[in-house]
């Protein structure tokens, strides 16, 4: 036989495993909607001490065996070998929901919180050594924000008391158990009646082990009388029980709408030490009714420094300037370390060598536009040095190097989210992210390299490592990779126009995926919340949307408009006094580049968008008749009304300058409000919203729903029973695909198949 011959056949007997192989891998398929249940969210990753592991959680949907299309949110927590040697496992297991992880100090256990359905959440500490994790609290009121102490003995934890909770707290140590402000109740005297609310809720509880010091159990006391037909001060015992069992809810507060209920009564957070080891009991840090936040211990371990209200004597809901605090553990003292004069300080974080403390920190007063900057300030005081004034970018997630020369952090910026660093000597900023589709979720930092979970158009959340300098990024994870291999994705194409007012507007278009330069596909504009949210390939909470309507066979246009975040200060304030004409005509223009696009079919074009999102898109339809279909979704169409059924109404003064009652801010904000021009909307509208939906609130969408109903336009109205604002990002599974199916079959009916 020939040696040509041979080596042909040697070839061919070479490549047919190959081609079998080949032939045997399916096609890749387009993005479904029930891909939904397929993405895993990861999160917090914490590299140990070492730099050798990193733990971290992974959130994902998993199926109920009752229903084949709705599940169930778990959360668990994950370990990984950072040098790829092993492959990841899970460390937790079950339905328990578990968060915020750390390291203590020697690398050996991981501190972390626990939530069981109906109970609330407690501390569970997990040996490396193996075992089961261990609980270390039970707290009536929970336990969160877990920290160890830098000798690692001992962990500082934070607890949510209610106003009953703590005022008990402090009248069985013999503290003063009204707070210094005033609770605003007119006519009456803080603490005038008994404490009915603890009461109620201690006389059929026995007190529990480990629990919060004085919160829960207490010696019984007398109780005044109460009746409804008694003296003044028995009818207000009698008054006062009933509000306990909620029965009516009465409130003096001004923020009294958290997300999806009312918040009567503010909550407190309680500062708690307790041993790192079983059967410890909890320290209470008696700071009272400050109410502070974000603690971090020094490194002496005898302080704390944290955030609070500017003004420690007034009313929370007052105070929204911020200030930091340092408190000494074993007193409660509390001591000024930093507060300028219409300053916001956040995140006090505390340098490995404890020379230093980090913080993020705005100057121009609680309604500004400046972007959070980088400061240190030394440790035992002194003056502050901002370190990143010229970035012009919201710095925020500050961890230190761990030989304390600078800090790492990230900064939104014209579509993604890059990872910097800056040195804290010289002040001198380096970006170490350069790819321009990538956004860093969140990262850790040790001796020896990174790790950095990251989104872009091919994976919504994976996590990689890197070196200290952000080079050499190579995937640790495939979470998601693992099942998007045999899917089919678009990809982002980058634009950008300068707009009348000249700034630069950013936006992108996404073709379909199953492209065919020969046909024409309808043109879908998507808007973004806030006003002051920034959307872009590397946002990963519209990764799954937008690639479903790509594989639905839609052109797809996003933009940043102007009040945007992530372009810097003066281009978030672009948008004062200009919610609608401003944005509405950069959201436009975007559509107008893309439009002409010859695969662009221009007589059917739809557009949607969510929040303030859902506000442009009514006031879009309500000057603009070009679309085919709308969807405005948990948005603001009323902002006199929102004023007073939001709970984000402190939007107004920042964004308008003052109040519904003042009448030159009136006429602004009718003349902003979409529902000012209701009757000119002919487009078919579907306005979302859901029952809880305290945010945005529910009664202008109903307002706005109404009112085009009987004009007898094309419209309907879609609510969520038990739902939020978060709805599409946290809410129930089902609901979450509801609406995505649910969006794309109302613009069907008017834009047709392709």
């Amino acid at each position: 036989m020939p040696r040509l011959f041979i080596c042909i056949l040697t070839i061919i007997s070479l490549l047919n495993p190959l081609r079998a192989q080949s032939l045997a891998r399916p096609a890749p398929t387009l993005i479904t909607a029930s891909d939904l249940f397929n993405i895993k969210q990861i999160e917090s990753p914490a590299l140990s001490p070492d730099g050798r592991w990193v733990a971290y959680i992974v959130r994902s949907i998993e199926p109920l065996p009752e229903s084949k299309d709705d599940g169930a949110y778990r959360t668990q927590l994950w370990l990984a070998a950072v040098d790829g040697t092993s492959q990841p496992r899970p460390l937790t297991f079950g339905s328990a929901t578990h968060a915020q992880l750390t390291w203590s100090p020697q690398g050996n256990q991981l501190a972390f919180v626990r939530s069981v359905e109906k109970e609330k959440p407690q501390i569970y500490l997990l040996s490396l050594a193996g075992g089961e994790a261990q609980p270390l609290t039970k707290i009536p009121t929970g336990a969160g924000n877990p920290q160890w102490s830098p000798d690692g003995t001992r962990i500082l934890f934070t607890s949510t008391l209610s106003y009953a909770q703590l005022r008990a707290a402090r009248e069985k140590a013999g503290l003063a158990s009204a707070p210094a402000w005033s609770n605003e109740k007119p006519a009456r005297a803080p603490n005038d009646t008994a404490n009915w609310a603890l009461k109620a809720s201690s006389s059929h509880k026995s007190s529990p082990s480990n629990a919060a010091p004085s919160t829960i159990g207490e010696k019984a006391t007398p109780l005044p009388l109460a009746q409804p037909d008694g003296s003044p001060s028995e009818t207000r015992e009698w008054l006062a029980q009933n509000e306990a069992e909620a029965n009516p809810r009465v409130t003096d507060r001004l923020n009294f709408l958290a997300e999806g209920d009312l918040a009567t009564e503010p909550n407190f957070n309680q500062f708690y030490v307790i041993a790192a080891q079983a059967g410890a009991e909890p320290t209470t840090i008696s700071t009272g009714f400050a109410n502070l936040s974000r603690a971090a211990w020094l490194a002496d371990g005898k302080y704390l420094v944290c955030t609070g209200r500017s003004n420690l004597t007034e009313h929370p809901d007052r105070s929204r300037l911020t200030n930091l605090y340092r408190v000494e553990l074993a007193t409660g003292l509390i001591e000024k370390l930093q507060g300028e004069l219409g300053c916001n300080y956040g995140t006090p974080t505390v340098s490995p060598n404890g020379q230093w403390i980090a913080f993020t920190v705005t100057t121009d007063g609680e309604f500004g536009f400046e972007q959070p900057m980088v400061a240190v300030i030394p440790s035992g005081g002194g003056r502050a040095r901002i370190l990143t004034a010229q970035l012009d970018r919201p710095a925020n997630n500050l961890q230190w190097a761990k030989d304390s020369s600078m800090i790492y952090f990230t900064a939104a910026s014209h579509g993604h989210i890059p990872l910097h660093h800056v040195t804290i000597l010289s002040g001198a900023i380096k970006t170490l992210t350069t790819q321009a589709e990538w956004g860093i979720n969140d990262f850790s930092v040790s001796p020896n390299g990174l790790v950095q979970i990251i989104t872009h158009p091919g994976n919504p959340w994976e996590m990689y490592t890197s070196a200290l300098d952000g080079q050499n990024v190579r995937p640790l994870t495939t979470h998601n990779s693992s099942w998007l291999q045999h899917r089919k994705l678009s990809t982002y194409e980058p634009h950008r126009f300068i707009n009348q007012a000249g700034l630069a507007i950013d936006y992108w278009t996404i073709k379909p995926t199953d492209f065919n330069p020969q046909k024409k596909y309808p043109l879908l504009v998507e808007i973004h919340g806030g006003p002051s949210a920034m959307w872009g390939p590397g946002e990963a909470s519209t990764w799954h949307e937008m690639q479903f309507f790509a594989a639905r066979g839609y052109s797809i246009v996003f933009s940043n408009p102007r009040g945007s975040g992530g372009s810097g200060r003066d281009f978030q304030r672009a948008n004062f006094r200009d919610w609608g004409a401003g944005p509405a005509a950069d959201v436009l223009t975007a559509a107008n580049f893309a439009a002409q696009d010859p695969s662009v079919d221009r007589t059917r074009q739809v557009v949607t968008g969510g929040s303030y999102g859902g506000y442009l898109t009514a006031w879009i339809v309500g000057h603009d008749h070009r679309f085919k279909a709308a969807i405005a979704a948990r948005g603001v169409y009323d902002l006199v009304t929102f004023f007073g059924e939001g709970n984000a109404w402190s939007l107004l003064p920042q964004y308008f300058g003052g109040y519904p009652w003042e009448k030159d801010v009136r006429q602004i904000l009718e003349r902003e409000s979409p529902q000012t021009y209701v009757e000119n909307i002919k487009t078919p509208l579907l306005i979302k919203h859901a029952d809880t939906d305290f945010r945005t609130g529910v009664i202008q969408s109903q307002m706005f729903y109404k009112s085009l109903k009987q004009m007898g336009r094309p419209v309907e109205y879609v609510r969520y029973p038990r739902a939020t604002h978060e709805l599409s990002r946290s809410g129930e599974p089902k609901q979450r695909l509801d609406r995505l199916v649910r969006f794309e079959e109302f613009f069907r009916r008017y834009i047709g198949e392709n």
